[in-house]
């Protein structure tokens, strides 16, 4: 089992973290799809008990705002296998 992020409110609220959630998003997304799960946790809110959980209906969009986030980036090579996942759900 992977070991989730954990931000604080805060850092999430003004998007520090957005790799790390991305990053977590895409491998849980790949992990729940092998699984055939129904949702997947991507992150914990530190001191506030709180998991962010995405719901599998959610995992195209969610997905798909990874694959503009490393193009922004420019790595391209994450957007290819992000692409792939997408065709796989």
């Amino acid at each position: 089992m992977t070991k989730l992020p954990i931000i604080s409110l805060n850092d999430f609220e003004a998007k520090y973290e957005k790799r790390v959630m991305v990053k977590s998003l895409v491998e849980n997304v790949t992990k729940g799809l092998k699984s055939n799960l129904e949702s997947v946790n991507i992150a914990e809110i530190k001191n506030h008990n709180v998991m962010i959980s995405v719901p599998k209906a959610e995992w195209k969009s969610g997905l798909e705002k990874a694959i503009d986030y490393y193009v922004e980036t420019e790595e391209y090579e994450e957007c290819s296998k992000i692409k792939d996942l997408i065709n796989k759900l």
